[in-house]
Order: C-alpha cells, then sequence, then structure tokens
C-alpha cells in the first residue's frame, strides 16, 4: 500500500485554497491514489454546522477536519484539507494530531488586499461594513505560517503554475 498522507492548505479567504486543492487532488485521483479534499466551507456546512468563528470553534472545527485526515490517511487515503487554520496554535494541534511524518503545511500565500479584490463570495464586502466580527483578515487575525513545508504564491503566479509547484513538491516527497 501507497503512504497517505495530509497536505493541510492555509490561507486567508479568497487565496485559492480550494481551487488549488480541487485541481492537486483530481491530479493525484486520476494517477489512481485514492485522495478525499476537506474543505472548510463544505465541512462547516456538514459536520461543522454548530460551530460559530469564535477561536473555540475555530480550534474545534480544524480539531474535526484533522480527525477525519488520520482517519482517512489510516485507510490509505491522501488528504488535501483547505482551510483558513489562521493561527500556529491551531495548526501545532492540527500537526500533533495527524503526526508529524504524515502532516504537510502549506501556505497559500496571498496578500489581504489580493483577496479583497478578488472577493468572489463577498464575504469581505460584507466584513468591511462592520467594525466588529469574526472574519479572519478583518476582524480577527491571520497569522501567516512561520515554517511550512511549502508556500504557493497565488498573487504572483497563475493557478497553473502554482499546481505544478504542488504536484513537484508532492511527487519529490512520496517518489
Amino acid at each position: 500500500m501507497e503512504p497517505s498522507f495530509t497536505f493541510w492548505l492555509s490561507g486567508l479567504s479568497g487565496a485559492g485554497k480550494t481551487s488549488l486543492g480541487e485541481a492537486i487532488a483530481l491530479h493525484y485521483r486520476k494517477k489512481g491514489f485514492p485522495t478525499v479534499l476537506l474543505d472548510g466551507d463544505v465541512l462547516r456546512s456538514t459536520i461543522s454546522k454548530d460551530l460559530g468563528y469564535s477561536e473555540e470553534d475555530r480550534m474545534e472545527q480544524n480539531r474535526r477536519a484533522a480527525a477525519l485526515a488520520k482517519l482517512l490517511n489510516r485507510q490509505g487515503i491522501t488528504v488535501f484539507a483547505a482551510l483558513i487554520s489562521p493561527s500556529e496554535k491551531i495548526r501545532k494541534e492540527i500537526e500533533d494530531q495527524i503526526g508529524k511524518n504524515q502532516f504537510f503545511l502549506i501556505h497559500v500565500a496571498c496578500s489581504l488586499d489580493e483577496c479583497i479584490r478578488r472577493d468572489v463570495k463577498k464575504h469581505y464586502e460584507k466584513a468591511l461594513k462592520t467594525t466588529s466580527g469574526t472574519f479572519t483578515g478583518i476582524h480577527q487575525t491571520y497569522e501567516a505560517p512561520v515554517n511550512p513545508w511549502l508556500t504557493v504564491d497565488t498573487e504572483n503566479y497563475n493557478k497553473e503554475i502554482c499546481i505544478n509547484q504542488l504536484i513537484e513538491a508532492i511527487d519529490a516527497l512520496v517518489h
């Protein structure tokens, strides 16, 4: 059996986590590797629909996703997780839960200004209209990862270049 891993894409809303996760999971699925994409928005509408956006709820959302990723890894399935995961504390807990040898943090780097410019879901537009709230990047801090396994710059490079960067790094790891 091929080893399975969790590749955790962390970044601001609108940075490109889901788009990259979908593309890379599909790439490996087409090559015959069992893969799953865990998307933060999808999880929030299903197994985490009882949670809000407080620090404690964000921690619980990520804990649930990490538990699911670990379970899938044990079944031989590689996981691509696309969640904001806004703090080092949360990301460290995820790594501890999944295991250092299975967990690979990918920082999907994109400036707040560029994410606001993209704002396809109109989340930033709504968040900027209020001084109180829980939106990461506006009301709550996003701590960029200090030492990620890989950084993908979606602000300065197009999707295809970023996907190729991910494929090269993952292929070098698993082969």
